[in-house]
């Protein structure tokens, strides 16, 4: 992508506030470096310290009050204003997944079998970015804290923060996070259509206990192998048939255990899967439909089953007036048709735990530009046009600016 191309769609922000797009200009080519180094040196989640000391020493050395070790390697920077205001909170996350990183690139992960392929090397950034920028310019009034979360891929970091008394000193009036999206090209960016943009998250085994014997003999057994099947195929039918069709629900099993040889019929098989769910109603009801329609399908052929059902996250809910002021933002900036609404996401994120607790906005940042860019999250070749990080540092800061301004605060 050429000089041109970059800042051409900068010129709105350049009107509306001089200062904060020269910020983003200076510290843009820093924070490639510093992308590239986390990149290369990524951590799973709870074990964020290299990622964690970076993020607190940067924030130390531009003027932010610096907790460290919040709900384990989490970190907090607090910048308060010159006078008093409302506080928004940025929220970032830190860590990477256990996988292999394949990018042929010279910041390539050098950790074995971990790598930033979701993102959250970009996401920490585009935070650090902000923090820069608003170190540079000074903030007027109100408060801006910024969170860097750790364990977002197993769902755990948000909920440990909360715990900690992340929301606390000072609580927050508004909260904003995004998420890198290869489906969406630089320069675009994408929210949800409705109240939720991302869907709870539950893990679910169950097992299904009959009688072995011989595979030669299967009426002297009771077949756990097949009677897990007729199982497994009635189950779709609490999404085809008692969920309403305009409701969003998702039922997949990722994993079977069960057996030791071809010719020997297993006492047990034990399924692995997941729910996703967005309405918190929903939701409430699917152990229940679960386990009834196991226990049942199961009794007609004599075995028996076990259920165990955690939940992990909650759904992503997107604060309404939150999101029309993220509308504002983005259309100010970029134009109306920057801004994507589309179909909230199965997917989870734990970022759904501080929503639940602050109005809260959640969206997508393009990062697309070429084929190599365009590789889907969790893949090995995940990559990001760095570009679309002065997108999000822009989108940030100055959604910061606008709604920390609030009717008192200067037009810069």
């Amino acid at each position: 992508m050429n000089l041109l191309q970059t800042q051409q769609p900068f010129d709105r922000v350049k009107e509306l506030h001089p200062a904060l797009v020269e910020a983003v200009d200076a510290v843009f080519d820093e924070m490639v470096v510093i992308r590239r180094d986390l990149r290369q040196n990524p951590e799973l989640a709870f074990q964020e310290t290299r990622t964690a000391s970076i993020v607190a020493a940067y924030l130390r050395e531009w003027g932010y009050e610096v907790t460290e070790g919040v709900g384990g390697t989490g970190v907090i920077g607090v910048l308060k204003g010159t006078i008093p205001g409302p506080v928004i909170g940025l929220r970032a996350d830190m860590d990477a997944l256990p996988m292999p990183d394949e990018i042929n690139e010279d910041y390539k992960s050098i950790n074995a079998n971990v790598a930033h392929t979701c993102g959250h090397d970009v996401h920490t950034t585009n935070l650090l970015g902000v923090a820069k920028v608003y170190s540079m310019i000074g903030l007027k009034r109100g408060t801006l804290k910024l969170i860097f979360q750790p364990a977002e891929e197993v769902g755990a970091g948000a909920k440990a923060m909360i715990d900690a008394g992340a929301l606390q000193n000072p609580p927050m009036d508004l909260m904003a996070g995004l998420h890198v999206a290869p489906a969406l090209k630089v320069g675009e960016f994408g929210t949800s259509n409705a109240v939720f943009s991302g869907a709870a998250v539950d893990i679910f085994e169950l097992e299904v206990t009959g009688k072995g014997g011989h595979a030669a003999h299967p009426h002297l057994a009771i077949d756990a192998v097949m009677i897990t099947a007729q199982v497994l195929v009635a189950l779709q039918q609490i999404v085809s048939r008692q969920i309403d069709p305009l409701d969003s629900v998702v039922l997949s099993v990722g994993q079977i255990q069960g057996g030791t040889k071809a010719t020997i019929l297993p006492n047990t098989v034990t399924v692995n899967g997941t729910v996703r769910t967005l309405l918190p109603a929903t939701r409430e009801e699917m152990p229940k439909r679960i386990e009834q329609i196991a226990s049942n399908v199961a009794a007609a052929f004599g075995a028996t089953v076990r259920l165990t059902y955690d939940r992990v996250t909650p759904s992503v809910q997107n604060d309404e007036s939150a999101k029309v002021l993220l509308h504002e933002v983005i259309s100010e900036l970029f134009g109306e048709e920057a801004l994507i609404y589309r179909n909230p996401s199965m997917g989870g994120e734990d970022f759904a735990y501080f929503s639940q607790e602050v109005p809260s906005v959640f969206f997508n940042l393009g990062t697309k530009t070429g084929e190599s860019t365009s590789l889907g999250l969790h893949t090995t070749k995940f990559n990001v046009d760095e570009e679309a990080m002065r997108y999000g540092m822009t989108v940030l800061s100055y959604l910061t600016h606008k709604y920390l301004q609030g009717e008192e605060g200067e037009r810069t």
